[in-house]
């Protein structure tokens, strides 16, 4: 209750914020969401973000779900290891990315080149990279949590019945750890959608994402910058709800899924 009272305080806010009068002339309580929904630069943040927040988050699923498979038979030395990335911030895994594959970084000089272009990448490749490197072993961590033993007796019925190991993957762990990977799948997509540490220190300045739109509209549209940036986190908002649907619905076809 209290946090969702504070929740619907912050959003009432920001929905205020968001209607205040764009100019002292009399523009009207909406002329800042005319702005910034006309914007082609807020356009084009809105698309990219999606596009890397779904990239991101999907290939870090997969990922989760190979690297659990391996770690299960793994000693708890080993899980600890693949859990260290959990517990670094972003901003320091962008920093190193920066100092190793950047212009100028460590494999540049060692090497003289690097074969792909990931720091300031147009297509955002070291935005998804970072992400991936940071929330698969986060997901990974989540799927092994969710399998217990009643898992491990279902692999062996299925193995005595002669199901192989992609087999017994694909319809006994997946389904045992999906309830646990979904609602894991859309903390990590409702954190990339308003992040702003590594989208400004990995990507591209142009285009930018909806969070480092809204960041840079306090610095550069003067007495209209908190209007247009409340609008701009209101569409990341309403994207984070949909998300929290999606991830809702999709938690209750895995649960379902693996009570049968």
């Amino acid at each position: 209750m209290v946090l969702g009272g504070l929740g619907a305080g912050a959003l009432a806010g920001a929905i205020s914020a968001s209607l205040e009068p764009a100019s002292p002339t009399g523009a009207g309580p909406f002329a800042g969401w005319r702005a910034v929904l006309s914007d082609q630069t807020f356009g084009r943040a809105v698309g990219f973000t999606i596009a890397v927040t779904v990239t991101a988050t999907a290939v870090a699923t997969v990922l989760a779900v190979l690297l659990a498979a391996v770690l299960r038979r793994r000693s708890p030395s080993t899980r600890s290891f693949t859990a260290v990335p959990v517990a670094v911030p972003h901003l320091v895994i962008a920093a190193l990315a920066v100092a190793w594959i950047g212009p100028g970084g460590i494999v540049e000089r060692a090497f003289g080149s690097v074969p792909v272009t990931l720091v300031g990448d147009s297509l955002g490749l070291g935005i998804i990279a970072v992400y991936v490197v940071k929330e698969t072993p986060f997901l990974a961590l989540l799927v092994l949590a969710a399998l217990g033993r009643d898992t491990d007796r279902l692999e062996e019925a299925a193995a005595a019945h002669g199901a192989g190991r992609m087999s017994r993957l694909r319809h006994v762990v997946v389904p045992a750890a999906a309830p646990a990977l979904a609602g894991g799948a859309m903390i990590v997509a409702a954190f990339t959608l308003g992040a702003t540490e590594v989208p400004y220190v990995i990507g591209p300045t142009r285009p930018g994402t909806i969070a480092t739109y809204a960041l840079d509209a306090t610095r550069i549209d003067g007495p209209l910058a908190t209007t247009h940036q409340a609008a701009a986190l209101l569409v990341v908002t309403a994207l984070a709800i949909v998300l929290a649907g999606v991830g809702a619905a999709l938690w209750r076809v895995a649960h379902r899924g693996a009570r049968t």
